[in-house]
């Protein structure tokens, strides 16, 4: 089995040096946490080939042949470049991911750009991904794509290769459903289908993966149990996984001989000023100005400070072709020499600003000599910045201020979490960081440290690979529950042999599929023409089994030679075409919970009641679906608590909560045809929990099955409404 890794970007860059082409190493934060992870694989990794890893390298190759891509990169993986011309990247990377989904994900609606030719360079982009990945797929390949640039590619590639085991991971936060919501109908719909090629989709908080589960429901109708979805016939998995660091490389970097040199004459330049460090990538996301701001305002409320506290400002460039990023470059360069103009001395700047990249080494030995840390993003997946601070102090002493919506902020709870929006709140944080007393500075490092040391990156990418591989594991057991296709024909075989047959059929989710208006849904010609025809077999009878009224199930299969139960067994019509109850039944509790089902009604738009005989359903299928699944909880709950007094039974099925007289059910129903004679066949179908009963009730050498992915007492699963109208038809042939 081989790892092949999908990402925008490789782990190097390729670039021309008289005439050849070289690779050299990537500083970004995805490719030096999974460099870490390929380390780290041995002899008991699941993988036992090497990891391959596709993405662009940085440059348009007109002469693929001139590097040599069969080679590993620094002894740990080969790579296969995505070949994309400088304007597709240019609109793709530029236009849709930055223009489009980095502020859309990260809060800033007003600075999206809805183009649609930057969308469509975005799926023409992801469809080159596609073909390169198809290109050097193998049988067993693991395929992890990463974050938003590939969104589309998993439902992409599953498309052309059902069979591909893939997981998917977002670096970035997944918006609110209120907030996903502003990109066109097309998008959303694609990016969520996109993601849902994917066996497992990992997110770096819980509030991330329910968003994205809420979207899911919201727009595709698709709902999820403990973060498990069914896509057609194949379970998909939404999880969290927050992203860890190289926890010791960091801490090694940071105790280097060289590194501690560098640092104490750092330390002697600044003598016992305070020092506290900002260091970002320059984005409008970071909060950077208003860390500078409320920098300001603390120095404006404890001018004891002055003097005796810096701030390092480091601002790492980034898309500095980018109009946006060149005005905030100029914001910060004004903020600085405004607040260094304001409270500066000849012999003290408050601010020391370098607009500047540090390598491993000088990175540490900012964070280790540095007093306080300031990592307020005003939106962030996880910031990976918070936890590579904790990791390089030697001294174990130091005090991060972290923002409350960064995701490193779940795992790191005992840090000073702030609002990154309020100057009071940074202002006030920034003074509690410089006043917290060093024995209290060691027992939360020293905490922090063990926590971080332990749930590292590697520790992140095998927990997902680990998650991964289970999911496989899930589908494959589902898969074993459907009925194959040899055993489908021996129960065909069986019928045909058999001298008599009694065929229990339920109704919706079984040989029609669900309706928003269920009153509406009716067979088809062909499933009509099918039970017509099983209907004249010799020695034949079918029932039709449903929940609904009678009078409704009389309008869409009232000419067909079929035995018909109403509302659940309450209502049986024989062939003859006459109406009967099994057993006498009352329905005088029907005026009590009418009003209980009519308040529900009234409190969630698209929801209705349903009047019968002696049954009530109230239907949520047409409600927004997550205000409708809370109130059918409730509405559920409440019943329960009546049902033991008044007589009914509660029963809740998919969009539908649904009272009944107590006693009735499809079992009793069904015994009561199959107890008329020795059936030399019976053959049981259902989708449903009420179904459940009619399965656990009927004679052993009964066939049942559940249409669906359920567990179930049935003999066997059968996928959707579809195969079980083509197993019935092969019953006629």
């Amino acid at each position: 089995m081989r790892l092949v890794i999908v990402s925008n970007r490789l782990p190097i860059n390729l670039v021309e040096e008289d005439g050849r082409i070289i690779a050299k190493e990537s500083v970004g934060g995805l490719a030096t946490g999974l460099n870490s992870y390929l380390d780290s694989l041995d002899q008991n990794s699941p993988f036992s080939d090497d990891p391959l890893w596709v993405g662009w390298p940085g440059m348009y190759l007109d002469d693929p042949s001139r590097f040599d891509f069969s080679s590993r990169i620094m002894g740990k993986f080969r790579i296969c470049p995505v070949n994309v011309t400088p304007d597709q990247m240019d609109s793709f990377y530029l236009g849709f991911c930055n223009s489009t989904l980095w502020p859309l994900f990260h809060y800033f609606p007003s600075y999206v750009a809805f183009d649609e030719a930057s969308w469509d360079s975005y799926v023409q982009v992801n469809d080159i991904f596609r073909r390169t990945v198809e290109s050097v797929l193998q049988p067993d390949d693991v395929v992890w794509v990463h974050d938003y640039q590939i969104m589309l590619l998993p439902e992409m590639i599953r498309s052309s290769r059902p069979d591909v085991t893939s997981g998917f991971f977002l670096h970035i936060p997944f918006p609110s459903y209120e907030i996903f919501r502003l990109l066109p109908s097309t998008w959303r719909t694609r990016l969520l289908r996109g993601l849902l090629g994917s066996d497992l989709i990992g997110f770096h908080t819980y509030d991330y993966s329910q968003h994205f589960l809420r979207s899911v429901s919201a727009i595709l109708g698709l709902e999820h149990h403990l973060g498990k979805i069914m896509v057609g016939d194949r379970l998909v998995k939404v999880d969290t996984f927050p992203m860890g660091i190289d926890y010791h490389k960091y801490a090694q970097a940071a105790r280097d001989q060289r590194t501690q040199d560098e640092k104490r004459k750092l330390r002697d330049s600044l003598g016992s000023t305070k020092i506290m460090l900002s260091i970002d990538r320059l984005d409008y996301s970071k909060g950077i100005a208003n860390r500078l701001r409320g920098y300001e305002q603390f120095l404006e409320l404890y001018p004891e400070w002055h003097e005796r506290v810096v701030l390092m400002l480091v601002v790492v460039p980034s898309r500095t072709g980018v109009g946006r990023y060149q005005e905030m470059k100029k914001q910060i360069d004004e903020l600085v020499g405004a607040i260094n103009g304001r409270f500066g001395k000849l012999s003290w700047s408050p601010i020391i600003y370098q607009y500047t990249t540090y390598p491993l080494r000088e990175l540490t030995m900012l964070y280790d000599i540095s007093d306080v840390a300031l990592v307020t993003p005003l939106r962030d997946g996880m910031n990976l910045i918070a936890k590579e601070y904790i990791a390089a102090k030697t001294d174990d002493q130091g005090v991060l201020v972290l923002s409350e919506t960064a995701g490193a902020a779940i795992e790191l709870g005992e840090t000073l979490i702030v609002n990154p929006n309020s100057l009071t709140d940074l202002a006030e944080a920034i003074h509690k960081a410089l006043e917290t007393p060093e024995d209290e500075q060691r027992q939360i490092m020293t905490l922090l440290k063990n926590r971080l040391e332990r749930f590292d990156v590697n520790h992140w990418a095998e927990d997902f690979m680990n998650s991964l591989l289970h999911v496989k594991t899930e589908q494959e057991r589902m898969e074993s529950t459907f009925i194959s296709a040899d055993a489908a024909q021996a129960v065909v075989l069986r019928c045909k042999s058999a001298p008599s047959r009694l065929l229990l059929l339920d109704y919706d989710g079984t040989l029609v599929p669900f309706h928003d208006a269920p009153s509406m849904a009716c067979p088809s010609e062909e499933i009509r023409d099918t039970l017509r025809t099983l209907a004249a077999l010799p020695e034949t009878q079918v029932v039709i089994l449903s929940g609904r009224d009678k009078h409704n199930l009389e309008r869409c299969l009232g000419n067909l030679p079929v035995a018909l139960v109403a509302e659940h067994g309450v209502w049986v019509r024989e062939t003859d075409g006459q109406w009967r109850m099994i057993r006498p039944l009352l329905n005088d509790w029907k005026d009590q919970i009418r009003p209980i089902l009519e308040r529900f009604s009234s409190r969630v738009p698209g929801t209705f009641t349903e009047d019968k005989d002696f049954s009530m359903a109230w239907h949520y299928r047409q409600a927004d679906r997550n205000l409708g699944a809370q109130r059918a909880r409730e509405l559920a709950e409440t019943l329960r608590g009546l049902a033991s007094n008044v007589g009914i039974q509660i029963l809740q099925s998919p969009m539908v909560v649904e009272v009944r007289s107590a006693g009735i059910s499809k079992a009793v129903a069904a015994m009561h045809f199959s107890s008329k004679r020795e059936w030399g066949f019976i053959l049981a179908m259902g989708d449903a929990e009420s179904d459940e009963e009619m399965f656990k009730t009927l004679p052993d050498h009964a066939v049942t099955l559940r249409v669906g992915h359920d567990l179930s007492h049935a003999t066997y699963n059968i996928r959707n409404p579809r195969g079980a109208g083509v197993l019935l038809k092969n019953f006629t042939l």
